[in-house]
């Protein structure tokens, strides 16, 4: 690889998806760099924390602002960092068509995100809440590429973790942070290599979907 590959992390919270993936680049990424970390809460914590790894902050407070304004003080903010992809790592904002945009190409959105349940189920916010309440055996958390819905992009990696029957809502979800944490690692391992590696995945990923709904729509007519 002639050069590395720039990231920019988007956080809105105390961070610990940002930290973990700081970390994981510094000690184990040699081909990839985090450019920049912007943040849209002012007082968030992961403004602090992301300190030891000397990575620049941009905090642009997106309170009372109008969506597509707020995406362009952002825009202009990391244009001087020259962002190849951006990693959402509990960015609670839903981006616009207009932001995606800037960071596709014709093959691949270069905008990740990852959500606390085997999507399809349960896209949108409190997943965690509705895996607990429904009693689920399993749930799991899913890497995907961002598009104009909400959790709807193209699947990248998922990875499953049990539901125990002494777990307390904490305890179940300590455990899937711990998921998203090492899901997110085997995504940077993957990037690492290469930008074709994601499109390699994302390729596999919509296979198997397929051939599933093969199998499903084989075994009704079979059962009719």
């Amino acid at each position: 690889m002639d050069s590395k590959i720039k990231i920019a992390l988007f956080a809105s919270g105390r961070g610990s998806n940002a930290i973990n993936i700081a970390k994981y680049i510094r000690a184990n990424c040699a081909n990839l760099e985090i450019k920049c970390l912007v943040c849209n809460v002012q007082d968030a914590g992961v403004i602090d924390y992301i300190k030891e790894f000397d990575i620049p902050v941009v905090v642009i407070p997106s309170k009372g602002m109008d969506r597509l304004a707020h995406e362009e003080l952002v825009l202009e903010s990391i244009k001087s960092y020259e962002v190849d992809w951006i990693l959402l790592a509990g960015y609670m904002r839903v981006l616009s068509e207009s932001f995606l945009s800037k960071f596709s190409n014709t093959i691949i959105s270069k905008i990740v995100n990852i959500h606390p349940s085997l999507l399809p189920l349960y896209p949108g916010t409190s997943a965690y809440e509705q895996a607990y309440e429904n009693q689920d055996l399993y749930s799991g958390i899913t890497i995907h590429l961002v598009d104009a819905g909400v959790d709807t992009g193209p699947i990248i990696l998922q990875r499953k973790f049990p539901r125990m029957d002494s777990d307390s809502f904490d305890q179940f979800k300590r455990r899937g942070l711990s998921t998203e944490h090492e899901l997110y690692r085997e995504f940077l391992n993957y990037l690492n290599k290469g930008e074709q590696r994601i499109t390699q995945l994302v390729d596999l990923t919509l296979k198997e979907k397929s051939n599933e709904e093969l199998k499903s729509r084989s075994l009704s007519t079979e059962l009719r």
